[in-house]
């Protein structure tokens, strides 16, 4: 009669018996069978055994992928109204200066983080997006109701030098500064001298 000795493995509370890891040479290959097929099984249940702490329940994936991300987001709120509009008015008022966002965030009373995700949900602009609007907004007046030059424009409202408002003033309004006044300037005074209207010409 053949016999076989035996190893027991123990994963937490599971016992499993297994045949001996080097079988006898006049062990029948019904043995050699069921060694191969309980070793592969013996190392899952080891892994599972491993993986999952005892006493503790699955976890479900989908809660963690949609209801444990949104309890750790906090929500933003947008920055109160009379907050930007103090924002806004010394935007208007410096818009010669260099307006940096730690100076925004001093007006609004915050700190530059807090400010500037509180902007952006209130106005979905970045700081600096709505600067070079209201800059650009600005020279489009001076453009269409003045003769001062392109170039003196573009300093009054910040810009370090023409090129850079150029680039910027077509990339807000599709047209170069020049063309824009041309298709936008006021008309034209005229004098009227002696009964005959004369043109006031303006430096461009």
């Amino acid at each position: 009669m053949t016999t076989s000795s035996k190893s027991a493995l123990r994963f937490g509370p599971v016992t499993l018996d297994m045949p001996d890891a080097t079988p006898r040479a006049h062990s029948s290959s019904i043995d050699r069978q069921q060694l191969e097929h309980v070793r592969p099984c013996a190392e899952a249940l080891r892994l599972a055994v491993a993986a999952r702490p005892a006493g503790l329940p699955a976890e479900d994936p989908t809660a963690t992928r949609s209801g444990g991300a949104d309890r750790g987001r906090r929500q933003i709120r947008p920055l109160q109204k009379w907050r930007l509009k103090r924002v806004t008015e010394y935007v208007d008022d410096h818009l010669s200066d260099e307006i940096r966002l730690f100076d925004l965030a001093a007006v609004a009373g915050l700190s530059r983080m807090h400010f500037a995700s509180q902007f952006r949900v209130a106005t979905g602009l970045r700081p600096h997006e709505f600067l070079l609007g209201r800059r650009i907004r600005r020279s489009e007046e001076l453009l269409r109701s003045s003769s001062m030059a392109i170039v003196e424009i573009a300093l009054s409202v910040g810009f370090q030098t023409q090129a850079h408002f150029s680039t910027v003033f077509k990339r807000f309004v599709g047209y170069s500064p020049r063309e824009w006044r041309m298709a936008n300037r006021s008309p034209i005074p005229r004098l009227i001298r002696n009964g005959t209207e004369t043109e006031i010409s303006s430096a461009f």
